[in-house]
This record gives C-alpha cells, structure tokens and sequence, in this order.
C-alpha cells in the first residue's frame, strides 16, 4: 500500500493527461481564448448596455416603461386594453428583443472595467459591486497578452498545481495528489471557466487553495512566514469576489479552524484586511479616504440588500443543480434553466466527497480546514442564489478530499 501510495511515476503519468488535457481545452477554443480585446469596440459596446442605460432591463419593468412610453399606465393596463387586439406574445418579445441586445455578460464586464482599471479608472466607479483584484488581473492580461483570457489560463493552470500541492499536504500521497490534479483537469465546471471566462470564480478558487496550502505548511511547520502568507492571501481572497457574504464565510472558517491560536488570528486578519484596502490603491490615490472607502463598502452591501430577492424560495436550489443539471434563476419569471455542461459525474462527485468528510476528519487531521470549508460552503451556497460556477468553490475541494 506504501509503495502505492508514493508511486511516482503513475502520479506522473497523471498530472501529464492532466496537463495534455488542460492545453488540449485551451488549443481547441485558441480562437476566442486568443482574440485581440478591442477596447473601442468595447467602449461602444458599454455604453449603449444596461450598465449605462436608464432604460432598467428586467423584463417587467422594460414592459412597463415602454406601455408608459405608449400612454398606458403601465404592461397590465396595455394587456387588458389589448389583448383581443393583438398578439401580446410576439409584442412583448418584441420589447424582450429589443433590451436583450443591451445586455452585456458578466465576462465581458469584467473585461471591460477591468481594462479601463489597469488604464487608472477609480475602482469605486465602475462596477464597485466587487472589489477590484480579479478584474486587475483580467486588465492586465489585456495590457500584456493583447486578450482579456490568459491571465486566467494561467491562473487556471497554477490553480491545477495548488489541487495536487494541497491534496499532498493532506494525504502525503503522491498517487493522491496525481489523481486530484487529473480529475480537476477533467472535471466540466473547471474547463468551462477558462473556455467561458473571464469570470471571478476561477481567480477566487486559486487564492483560496493558496490559503489552504499556505495555512497547511503554518500547521505543520508554525514558521511565522507561512502565516504572514495566510494573511496576504486571505486578503487577496476577499479582493475578488463580492465582500460582505465572502468576508463573513471566510472569516467564520478561519476562526474555526484556528480556534483558541488568537496571535495567528490576529496576524492573518490584519494582513488580510491590511491586503483587502491595499488593492483600493487608485481608488485612495485619487482622493479617497478611509472614511469614504467604509462609506462604499455600505453601499455595496446596501446595493445587494435591495434586490429583494426572496432567499427562501431558492434554498437549496444548489442541490437541484447538483443532481439535475437544472436551475432556477432570480428573475421575475423564476427561469428554469439547463446547464449544459452538467453530467452525472457531478452527483457522484458531491456525494462520495461528502462520504468522504466523515472518513478522512478521523484518519487526517491536516484535512479538518477543508472539510470545514466544504461544509460551510454548502450551508453558504445553500441560502445563496447560485449560479452554476459559484460550486466551482464546493466541487473542487470535494475533489481534493476523495
């Protein structure tokens, strides 16, 4: 069984398909991962989007505006004066039609104010939604690479090294971390991050590894450097994605997972938020203080608290998606949609991983950060609205943890 599990060249031979399959993805879509990012056209492209518009998009209030706009007092009243008249259906995908031209990706997005801040735009004023890191990234992968996707094939391909580097920490398994390398490599949600991308996903899977591996090394080692390294990546974690809900998850799994070891606390969250208000550089260096940096964390936690969106009612929606490929999103309509990425390798993944919690938490104590994390991530994902690839946070440790 030792022997197995320090087997070397097999550990080899996977991390090699792996790889081959990894640059295989990105060979095949060369010719939208390495297309030249077009800043004029994306310019255009902006301003004539929802996130410039007055016109709202949501398809009850675009209906509402444009039956105003024609002397109605709102799509109801147009609906009952006309509905022997004509045919509401095609008029109302008409409007549709019309706002969806509008409508930019979160990807282009990204790209978009990602490019206009490496080129000294303030972070606070376009899409302050999320901190800026990720899209920081994103830029300068423009600014350097000519596109807007290698960055994060190269953050992809780190985060691959990470899977293999944590899972060896945690088993002491060469074969382990081959395995974990290649099932990632593999594994559907991944591939279509780099293919689809840039979203934020991606970014935040890779720092959140390296908080894994790093504050696995302090455990094992208690050198004051790995926990120095903990703090700057925690804080380059909550740089990515969107604040308040991040801040609160990773702060709890920290604190669990460190109880009672207050000074390393103590070092990790004052790097770690020392890091978070260093990413703001442009944003202070253009008059901002910290005062009115609080006042723009309020505001973004105010701008998602007024969604309105009825957390009940998709409580659990991450299980259907897991075991269905089925999922409903938050728009008026409640939109059931398929991802058509999911197989049923997915299910099969989220239920041996979560088998495996209870077996590894009493066999491999290096493994109780993770099998914290999994665990409240599922209780986050559960009560969050989710998108497909906010379980790319969920699957991948999972993978690590078989």
């Amino acid at each position: 069984m030792q022997r197995l599990k320090n087997n070397i060249p097999l550990s080899v031979v996977l991390i090699f398909f792996g790889f081959a399959y990894f640059i295989w993805t990105v060979f095949q879509n060369r010719a939208v991962l390495f297309r030249p990012y077009n800043p004029i056209q994306a310019e255009k492209t902006y301003s004539q989007s929802q996130w410039q518009q007055s016109q709202n998009v949501a398809p009850d209030k675009a209906r509402d505006e444009w039956a105003i706009q024609n002397k109605y007092t709102g799509w109801s009243d147009y609906v009952l004066e006309n509905k022997n008249k004509v045919d509401i259906k095609k008029v109302s995908d008409q409007i549709l039609a019309s706002i969806g031209k509008k409508v930019v990706s979160d990807s282009f997005l990204y790209s978009y104010v990602g490019y206009k801040y490496v080129n000294g735009a303030n972070p606070s004023l376009l899409n302050p939604e999320h901190p800026p890191l990720a899209k920081y990234l994103i830029g300068y992968s423009i600014l350097l690479f000519g596109n807007e996707h290698t960055a994060g094939i190269i953050v992809a391909a780190l985060t691959l090294l990470l899977v293999a580097l944590v899972s060896y920490q945690i088993n002491g398994s060469f074969l382990l971390a081959g395995f974990a390398f290649f099932l990632t490599s593999l594994f559907s949600l991944f591939t279509d991050q780099i293919v689809h991308g840039p979203q934020l996903e991606l970014y935040q899977l890779f720092f959140l590894l390296l908080v894994v591996y790093l504050l696995l090394l302090w455990m094992k080692k208690r050198k004051l450097i790995f926990c120095v390294g903990v703090g700057i990546s925690f804080g380059m974690l909550l740089s990515t994605k969107t604040f308040l809900p991040f801040f609160l998850l990773f702060s709890t799994w920290l604190v669990i997972s460190l109880w009672k070891q207050w000074k390393a606390l103590f070092i990790i969250f004052f790097l770690g938020a020392l890091t978070f208000c260093l990413t703001y550089y442009a944003y202070f260096t253009k008059g901002g203080t910290l005062r009115t940096f609080l006042g723009l964390q309020k505001y973004i936690v105010t701008f998602y608290g007024n969604s309105n969106i009825p957390l009940l009612e998709f409580a659990g929606n991450y299980l259907r998606l897991i075991f269905t490929g089925y999922w409903k999103f938050w728009d008026t309509a409640r939109t059931v949609s398929a991802y058509s990425e999911w197989n049923i390798v997915w299910p099969i993944i989220f239920l041996i991983g979560m088998y495996m919690l209870k077996i590894q938490w009493n066999k491999k104590k290096y493994s109780h950060p993770l099998i914290l994390f999994v665990i409240l991530y599922n209780l986050f994902v559960f009560v969050v609205p989710v998108f497909p690839r906010y379980l790319l946070p969920l699957f991948v440790p999972l993978i690590i943890l078989i």
